[in-house]
């Protein structure tokens, strides 16, 4: 069983677009100190669409020798083929990393029936050395898992949970009911985590976690002791910003609140642009107002 919260970590880069390995050095030693139970590396964050296979590998070894060891990692391993899919899932796992996070392939979505992606998921998983998690993540891929499919797959025994990004509650809550006991239900978003583990959701892998890692944490563990009110409060002060982030301007937006945040976002990869002056105005309005609910 996995359980906790997690940051997707972004992937610094250099003006140049070449990895910046010093500023992700920094960001790991933060985020060795936070609460995080650990983190996810090569995810929608990460931009791991625009990294080559031999970046990516570079970048989870890199993780794995510099974050804390009392954190688990997590590495995004979802390719258009069965047979990718295995052969980086099976690359990464020799780094001696915890699980690994798949998407579905969803460039011929239209074929992605649901007997198609069962076979799909169970092939990775019979060949992976480390456990599975899948990855519902519908605005990216175009592709909804339903819970018909994810609760199915739950029996698989190397199959231990699911990032459900999608944002429906009752999708989650049917997954959470209808999988296996040990299945791990996370909520891929900051925006509805409450309510996530309201319904039987054991963590969160959420952007949020990359620059209010402890925050983040701090709701998870508000929840587990009962202190619903408190949750509630925090729930509510972070919407604006996570819907900045994640909705609004996306990963541009990350890293530039990282830099302003005492982290070290650095550049995005082309084409993703930095943010244009006004909206990097409005981001640090957002950011204002959130310090002052905080605060208040």
């Amino acid at each position: 069983m996995i359980e906790g919260v997690f940051a997707p970590i972004i992937t610094p880069f250099k003006e140049n677009e070449e990895i910046d390995f010093y500023r992700m050095k920094h960001n790991l030693d933060l985020w060795s100190k936070s609460a995080l139970t650990g983190v996810v590396v090569l995810g929608s964050n990460g931009e791991f669409a625009y990294l080559s296979a031999g970046e990516k590998l570079e970048i989870v070894r890199f993780v794995k020798d510099q974050l804390d060891s009392s954190k688990k990692i997590v590495v995004g391993t979802g390719c258009e083929t069965t047979k990718d899919t295995i052969e980086l899932t099976q690359k990464v796992s020799e780094t001696g990393i915890d699980a690994v996070l798949v998407l579905p392939p969803h460039y011929y979505k239209g074929l992605m029936k649901e007997d198609v992606l069962a076979g799909y998921f169970e092939a990775v998983a019979d060949e992976s050395p480390v456990p599975v998690m899948l990855y519902n993540m519908p605005a990216n891929t175009g592709i909804n898992l339903p819970s018909s499919l994810t609760s199915e797959l739950s029996r698989h025994e190397n199959i231990i949970g699911i990032k459900d990004s999608s944002g429906n509650i009752v999708q989650i809550a049917e997954t959470v009911k209808n999988s296996v006991p040990e299945f791990s239900v996370f909520a891929g978003n900051a925006g509805f985590m409450l309510p996530a583990l309201a319904v039987g959701a054991r963590g969160a892998t959420v952007a949020l976690g990359n620059i209010m890692p402890d925050e983040c944490s701090r709701l998870f563990s508000l929840f587990r002791e009962g202190k619903m009110e408190e949750a509630r409060e925090l729930q509510h002060r972070l919407l604006e910003i996570n819907f900045t982030i994640t909705a609004g301007m996306g990963i541009p937006a990350l890293k530039a609140a990282m830099d302003m945040l005492g982290f070290q976002g650095g550049f995005p990869r082309r084409p993703l642009r930095v943010l244009l002056e006004e909206e990097r105005k409005i981001l640090e309005g957002v950011l204002k107002r959130c310090r002052a609910r905080r605060e208040s």
